[in-house]
């Protein structure tokens, strides 16, 4: 045989060579990724953060604006647990003091929904005997000065209130202080008196039967009596 062979070949069986192309891309790929992953988990923490602030929103209470005797108020609702007797003090108040108001407008036919029609009848006959008095004109008004709560229970409440009861008329004018004992019962609510509290009673007082328990207090302040619940066994 000669000294150099020539091996056969076959070009289905050569030996190829592969690419580094791919080996040499390995890091830059990898840096991409974690740069895009990191940009999801962004993403995704937004929109979290948005969906939360919106169910946020969604849930908390709105605040309502309204306007009473000319002003504007504004609060947020509460759940009934929330309510007291307290919170209807104003509204008995409101009821007392409309009620003995009268001006040249009248009075407003709502306060019927807020008081018995024998308790309306009753001031409705005092102010018109004061009115008869006067046939150019006359208007009464009630400033309420303080309440006192003497009795309270479910569904009941006896209130002392003190205010000054001011006449006007073409002729003349007066004002005069006023005392006054109310019973407010809740009866069947109506849509104007959701609450259902009625005055059913209102009486005159003396000024000696409003400051009996401080004229009382002072007495035994100053003869060194001992209180009165001290004094009971």
């Amino acid at each position: 045989m000669p000294e150099s062979v020539t091996p056969a070949s076959n070009s289905r069986w050569h030996r190829t060579i592969e690419s580094s192309d791919f080996f040499i891309d390995e890091d830059r790929l990898r840096l991409w990724f974690y740069l895009l992953m990191a940009a999801g988990i962004v993403l995704l923490s937004a929109l979290a953060a948005g969906l939360w602030q919106l169910q946020r929103a969604a849930l908390a209470p709105p605040v309502f604006v309204g306007i009473s005797h000319g002003l504007i108020f504004t609060g947020k609702p509460e759940g009934l647990a929330s309510v007291t007797e307290s919170d209807f003090d104003r509204q008995l108040a409101d009821t007392v003091q409309i009620l003995f108001t009268r001006t040249e407008k009248g009075l407003p036919p709502e306060i019927s929904e807020f008081c018995a029609s024998d308790v309306r009848s009753e001031v409705d006959r005092a102010y018109r005997e004061a009115a008869a008095k006067y046939p150019a004109g006359y208007a009464q008004t009630f400033a309420l000065l303080e309440a006192r709560t003497i009795a309270s229970r479910q569904g009941f409440r006896r209130v002392y209130y003190r205010g000054l009861l001011s006449s006007r008329s073409v002729g003349a004018a007066q004002t005069s202080p006023i005392y006054l004992d109310c019973t407010f019962i809740i009866r069947t609510p109506s849509a104007i008196n959701p609450t259902g509290w009625r005055l059913t009673r209102a009486d005159a007082l003396s000024r000696d039967d409003y400051y009996r328990e401080e004229s009382e207090r002072s007495v035994r302040r100053t003869l060194e009596l001992p209180a009165d619940s001290e004094a009971k066994p």
